[in-house]
């Protein structure tokens, strides 16, 4: 389609800022959630710590409290592309790769929400350059480090052992096991509860994460190079985390936030994995890799037009507006705005978590008046809160 590689370069300058841009209206239109709140105000974690900063300098409100991990997000897919260095040899390919990471829902959803992906992300990717450009010590040094971060870290030490033992590295099989061991010992191993099968569930987080036929193609791939193809870093400490989760899914249901981040780090694989069966092939031959390249392209783009103007669905959420899926990130900013412009700027909230996220922006508890989402009789104010044209949510003040 297009004739010189710089050609390629710009069109993908072109989808970098539309990714931002995407991104940026997102973190403006959502709200912050309880989940968020409470690690805000309550929680001593890496988090909370870059939540804080970043409010520091940037004011405390919704781009304030997530620039940390929109910056993270774009400091990875430049580690994405370095990466894929070492498996892709055109730098057309590297482009694609790295397009199709910033693109991917899991991915985008993890730049506009606080939460561990990104950082966990962002360490394993920078283990694996400096593994990957000789640069042992210091790869040992941040694989060491992560053990304190977060307990989500075992996985990536479970694939770094892995793939010592396959390659006959006993030091470095010797240090990822100790670390696998300190992990277990600083966080344990949670067993608990009654048995349950969540393995569907698990598969459809998944496909949510990818988009479903990028996640097909990557169980494809995963499994084509463990029977046919050589094995690197990446696919050890991707296939081992794909085959943890589906296992422990058996049995309870899993924080797969813990185990994603370390299999969308594969697409270099699936990039590759595309492009040498597109290529083996005379030009007569690859109409259908190219049609099935245009198609997985458009997802992905329309996947992140739905996660950026998310707000456009509410329309076929109507009389159930609690299941949209980003309803817990709306309302309470809205609600917030509109306290502010009844120049109500403290009260009694009877939902605590709503009382939490709406102390994010200005209006603290205690006062004269109360609120409630039940319908009272003859309340003082009445606010509807409203998507559109849609009516997601009524409140009441006494």
């Amino acid at each position: 389609m297009f004739k010189s590689l710089d050609g390629k370069f710009y069109i993908f300058l072109l989808l970098f800022f539309m990714n931002l841009a995407f991104l940026a209206y997102a973190i403006l239109n959502l709200s912050i959630s309880y989940y968020e709140a409470k690690l805000f105000y309550y929680d001593h974690n890496l988090i909370s710590l870059l939540m804080k900063i970043s409010c520091k300098f940037l004011t405390q409100s919704d781009f304030g409290v997530k620039f940390p991990f929109l910056f993270l997000h774009f400091i990875n897919s430049i580690l994405m592309y370095k990466i894929s260095k070492f498996i892709l040899k055109r730098r057309e390919d590297r482009l694609v790769c790295v397009f199709i990471y910033m693109f991917l829902p899991g991915v985008m959803s993890s730049a506009i929400v606080a939460n561990m992906a990104g950082i966990t992300i962002f360490f394993t990717l920078l283990f694996i350059y400096l593994f990957e450009t000789k640069k042992y010590y210091l790869s040992i040094f941040i694989l060491f480090i992560t053990v304190f971060i977060d307990k989500t870290f075992t996985i990536l030490f479970i694939g770094v052992f892995f793939y010592s033992i396959y390659n006959s590295k006993r030091e470095l099989a010797f240090i990822s096991f100790i670390l696998l061991v300190m992990s277990f010992l600083f966080y344990g191993f949670e067993t608990s509860g009654k048995p349950k099968s969540y393995f569907l569930d698990t598969l459809g987080v998944y496909a949510a994460v990818f988009s479903p036929f990028i996640f097909l193609f990557f169980v494809y791939v995963m499994y084509r190079i463990w029977v046919k193809d050589s094995k690197n870093l990446i696919w050890f400490i991707s296939i081992s985390s794909f085959c943890i989760s589906l296992l422990l899914s058996l049995r309870q249901k899993i924080l797969l936030d813990e185990f994603l981040p370390f299999c969308v780090i594969s697409i270099p694989l699936l990039v590759k994995t595309f492009y040498s069966s597109y290529r083996i092939r005379l030009p007569k031959f690859r109409i259908k890799y190219k049609i099935l390249a245009i198609f997985l392209i458009s997802s992905l783009l329309i996947n992140s037009i739905l996660i950026s103007f998310n707000s456009k669905l509410y329309k076929f959420f109507k009389n159930n507006p609690q299941n949209h899926f980003a309803y817990k990130f709306d309302i309470a900013k809205d609600l917030a705005d509109k306290l502010k412009s009844l120049n109500i700027n403290s009260l009694i909230v009877l939902d605590d978590e709503l009382a939490l996220r709406l102390k994010f922006y200005g209006i603290e508890g205690g006062g004269n008046y109360i609120l409630s989402e039940d319908k009272i009789y003859k309340p003082k104010f009445k606010i509807t809160i409203n998507k559109g044209e849609i009516q997601i949510a009524n409140f009441y003040i006494l």
